[in-house]
């Protein structure tokens, strides 16, 4: 079945770099520089909200969260990563939602209220990802399992991306004059570093779906049934 060949973490890997060896080859056809595939709306970054979308499809289509339907909240957060790769956060109000300008200013009544309601799910989604999703996380972390393994890395990699993302804006808010040069380097190491984070989360998403489709690792253990039949009897003295 083709649902069995996805949930295989090399295949999905395998198709992951041919769509990204896709995009790149594509976009350098149609671009005469080499640099314009780091640009906004090119490959580079297109491929990341074509992978948080795949993870959302991947969650929903192949039943990871059947076992433990609380955490709900996880394709919740992969599509809002995905809308924020769009910059839709910024593009559908006169500021962004996460701006205090837009709800002290003079924006209108409805933009506000969209925004209190986007932060509301935001808030929402962070909460239910520290008290229901890190303890399982941790637990799975601590039994060596790959999927929280890949999460955890996932992780990592965002928030280092997000620290190089806007280093000359951020460093001159220091008084300090970042290079033009480094400035752009730096740019091009976030888009990278997003790329790989999410091509690690959608293979978590694979291996959370291998063990039995069952999400992430659930608090309470399966009842212990009786032994499967043909299995070794315990030797009685």
């Amino acid at each position: 079945m083709l649902q069995d060949r996805i949930l295989q973490p090399a295949f999905t890997l395998a198709l992951i770099l041919g769509a990204t060896l896709l995009f790149l080859g594509v976009d350098l056809a149609l671009n005469d520089s080499v640099a314009s595939v780091f640009d906004e709306g090119h490959a580079v970054e297109l491929m990341s909200p074509v992978l948080l979308f795949a993870g959302i499809l991947l969650w929903c289509g192949c039943g990871c969260g059947e076992s433990d339907r609380r955490q709900w909240h996880v394709p919740l957060v992969l599509a809002l990563l995905a809308l924020r790769e769009f910059d839709l956060d910024k593009r559908l109000t006169s500021e962004g939602v996460l701006q205090l300008r837009l709800y002290s200013g003079p924006a209108p009544a409805w933009e506000k209220a969209v925004g209190l309601a986007v932060v509301a799910l935001i808030l929402l989604c962070a909460w239910r990802l520290a008290t229901v999703t890190a303890p399982c996380w941790w637990r799975g972390l601590r039994q060596g399992r790959p999927a929280c393994w890949l999460a955890g890395g996932s992780v990592l990699l965002i928030v280092l991306a997000k620290t190089l993302d806007g280093l000359g804006r951020k460093l001159a808010a220091l008084g300090i004059a970042a290079d033009p040069r480094l400035v752009t380097v730096t740019g091009r190491i976030e888009e990278l570093l997003e790329l790989a984070a999410y091509v690690m989360l959608v293979q978590a998403l694979v291996y959370t779906a291998r063990r039995g489709r069952g999400g992430w690792p659930v608090s309470v253990p399966p009842p212990a049934g009786p032994a499967p039949f043909g299995s070794p009897r315990p030797h009685r003295r």
